[in-house]
């Protein structure tokens, strides 16, 4: 049993109390008549919660009710307040797995395990290695930093036995506001369904990680292809039930792996690639929520009111780790007009196995009056801030790739869940797919 211990904002003399119920978002306590010292409403700015002495988790808390029990004792309830990110997934991984032996959250992996599990479940197949044969013993040091070393910008989950991984997924602080799932697979493990397993996870823990206000998140997000049938019922199905893209939205892009070079890197007269403007953005914003009306913009910090300041906030937390996260807005404009803004995003190679962090992202407000030429110009012209031969680029709208006879290759749904809206999605996988999160 855990015990909470504590300086009393009142009396100014340390306090230590038996926790009697505990959960990620707060505990209950028990204290008799003539021993009180609670008062609902109280705030205690400084808190350990000790497990056997031997390992203890800081976090503010608040006393938010008392019950008075028929014996004579009082039960108070205390809500968890704030604790940064690592107390608060080492409470969630000791409470998980103590629910579930096999759950494990952001523990130390074997990187041996890992790969071979990558493999074994098709996760990574022929042309993904191929793509990252070349960088593989840099991939293998990302991976190494991120599943040993446990940094605060990423999380990974995992179903185990006897140490084989049977299911995995993770997440990395791919914006300012807003987490990235990815890395889903699974593979059998007697008749336990591990990718729901672990999927279950994350989501409980994300439940109660936004309300921390040091955790800074409001959006999560994840890109999957549309004929994958999984993913299009647990996210793209909860989208549709939904029906508020405000509150979860889906924007279907098209791929292309750009050859760097391939083309000059000088505009036709008229054309101008520089940073983004505020107006710009508000005009972008304008396209968009006409267009779609989701949560695209939000997710990736492009709304208007956004400032520089963000994307240097990001790549400090990144670099403070050592690893690489940029995200920097152009603005493709004719004789003063929007034509598209690029979102050049950069990291380190293999923070997502696909290289959706590292390549460029393409909002077109103008289809008809941008030629594929002049939009391949400016792409090579931020091709060159990039060491891969071939970068990931997403086009959005779609309908401008069919239109220009754009080579797409495939496409990727963006999924984008604000999070105050997780409750819901709790209760939709509850429903269709019988996941408990008690």
């Amino acid at each position: 049993t855990p015990t909470l211990t504590f300086v009393h904002p009142l009396l100014r003399r340390k306090v230590q109390i038996e926790v009697d119920n505990i959960s990620t978002s707060g505990f209950s306590v028990y204290e008799g008549s003539e021993e009180r010292v609670l008062v609902p409403g109280m705030i205690i700015p400084e808190m350990n919660v000790s497990f056997a002495g031997a390992l203890k988790i800081r976090c503010a808390a608040q006393v938010i009710y008392h019950l008075e029990d028929p014996s004579g004792a009082v039960r108070y309830g205390l809500a968890i307040l704030d604790m940064d990110i690592q107390a608060y997934s080492r409470l969630t991984h000791i409470l998980t797995n103590a629910l579930d032996p096999h759950a494990y959250i952001s523990s130390e992996v074997d990187m041996d395990a890992l790969w071979e599990f990558f493999f074994e479940t098709g996760f990574i197949y022929p042309k993904k290695y191929r793509l990252i044969q070349s960088h593989r013993d840099e991939f293998r040091r990302t991976y190494e930093k991120l599943y040993l070393d446990n940094p605060e910008i990423a999380r990974h989950f995992t179903c185990q036995r006897n140490g084989r991984i049977y299911g995995h997924i993770s997440m990395v602080r791919a914006y300012e506001k807003a987490w990235m799932i990815h890395h889903h697979a699974a593979k059998a493990m007697d008749s336990k369904r591990t990718g729901f397993m672990v999927l279950k996870q994350i989501m409980h823990y994300l439940n109660d990680m936004y309300r921390l206000p040091s955790a800074n998140i409001d959006y999560v997000m994840c890109y999957f292809r549309p004929e994958n049938k999984f993913p299009d019922r647990v996210f793209g199905g909860f989208a549709r039930e939904l029906n508020d893209p405000k509150g979860c939205s889906v924007d279907l892009f098209s791929y292309l792996p750009y050859t760097r070079l391939s083309v000059g890197t000088k505009l036709p007269e008229g054309w101008v690639l520089d940073e983004g403007t505020p107006f710009h953005l508000w005009e972008l914003s304008r396209f968009y929520n006409h267009f779609s009306g989701g949560l695209l913009l939000d997710a990736l910090g492009l709304i208007q009111g956004e400032t520089p300041a963000s994307d240097e906030h990001l790549r400090k937390i990144h670099e403070d780790l050592g690893f690489l996260r940029t995200r920097k807005a152009y603005s493709l404009t004719h004789k003063g007009k929007l034509h598209a803004v690029l979102v050049s995003n950069q990291s380190d190679l293999g923070l997502n196995l696909s290289e959706l962090l590292n390549g460029i992202k393409i909002l077109v407000t103008r289809p008809e009056g941008l030629p594929w030429n002049v939009l391949s110009t400016a792409i090579s012209m931020l091709a060159s801030n990039y060491r891969a031969e071939k970068i990931p680029v997403l086009f959005f709208p779609v309908a401008y790739v069919k239109q220009s006879n754009i080579p797409c290759e495939k496409h990727y749904q963006l999924w984008v869940l604000n999070v105050q809206r997780g409750n819901e999605y709790l209760e939709y996988m509850q429903k269709r797919f019988r996941i408990s999160y008690s």
